[in-house]
């Protein structure tokens, strides 16, 4: 593992053992969460086809609906694998003006769509587009950019060829998407521009972290969130899932305790004097 300073952490958020949905103001069959003074509502249809938002991404949420997190109105953003759409409505909700939905999985268009129409938000300002991040190609590069990556390590044992496994599996050790994102970046976001990231610590958050500092994004930690690692999807598969989180640790690129792990909200700045 990379060893790098998690500077200028701000605040830890500890929830509950055994605790699911925790940061939902109500979970029923749909979840309620609060951002910037609103209440905001997603549904999922099929939750095997589009993961319904986990605590790990709704922590990144919660870092950014403090009085210091970064104004989000008028800016032309990109939601990184938008599944439910999530971040789509929370954005739009803030006073983004324009939002680009991104995923690989062609179930999330509908489904983003009808959580951002549901919310009484104006569809016209969400565009959505199914496609692999490596092939992706923006007409415009945005000026923010905030994205949730799988991070759970792959094997045949428990994977499979679903909606649930793309949002969840992430290649061997769990780094697929963070490190599509790290090698992309530069392409998505405009000078000056800022990456938002729930990165879990079962991915190496040092070397995320040291790679894009490393060529002159600014960088900080806003939040650092303890929680349980979401294994209920797994539950037949728990042990294999510990055991390759185990290996992982071994070799220095996880960070758990027990059945426990921490996601960090990270905010990067592109230079202003890029490009």
């Amino acid at each position: 593992m990379t060893h790098v300073s998690t500077k200028t952490l701000t605040r830890r958020r500890v929830l509950p053992v055994g605790g699911t949905g925790t940061l939902w103001a109500a979970r029923p069959s749909y979840g309620i969460f609060e951002f910037r003074g609103g209440r905001l509502r997603i549904e999922v249809e099929d939750p095997a086809e589009v993961l319904f938002p986990t605590d790990c991404g709704l922590s990144l949420l919660a870092a950014l609906n403090n009085e210091d997190a970064p104004d989000m109105c008028g800016v032309n953003a990109l939601d990184l694998g938008s599944g439910s759409g999530l971040y789509a409505v929370a954005m739009l909700a803030a006073g983004a003006d324009r939002v680009t939905a991104l995923d690989i999985n062609a179930a999330f268009a509908g489904q983003t769509t009808a959580n951002v129409a549901n919310n009484g938000l104006d569809v016209g300002r969400l565009t959505c587009v199914t496609a692999d991040l490596t092939e992706y190609a923006p007409a415009e590069k945005f000026d923010l950019v905030i994205t949730n990556p799988p991070h759970l390590p792959y094997d045949p044992g428990y994977s499979a060829d679903n909606g649930l496994e793309t949002a969840l599996v992430a290649g061997r050790n769990g780094r697929m998407m963070y490190d599509a994102v790290v090698a992309r970046i530069d392409d998505l976001l405009a000078p000056g521009g800022r990456l938002f990231m729930a990165h879990s610590s079962l991915a190496d958050v040092p070397r995320t972290i040291a790679e894009l500092s490393g060529r002159g994004y600014e960088w900080r930690t806003l939040e650092i969130c303890d929680m349980d690692i979401p294994l209920l999807a797994y539950a037949e598969h728990k042990e294999a899932m510990l055991s390759n989180l185990s290996r992982q640790r071994a070799e220095g690129s996880a960070e758990f305790e027990g059945e426990r792990f921490t996601v960090h909200a990270l905010e990067f700045r592109r230079p202003v004097d890029a490009e």
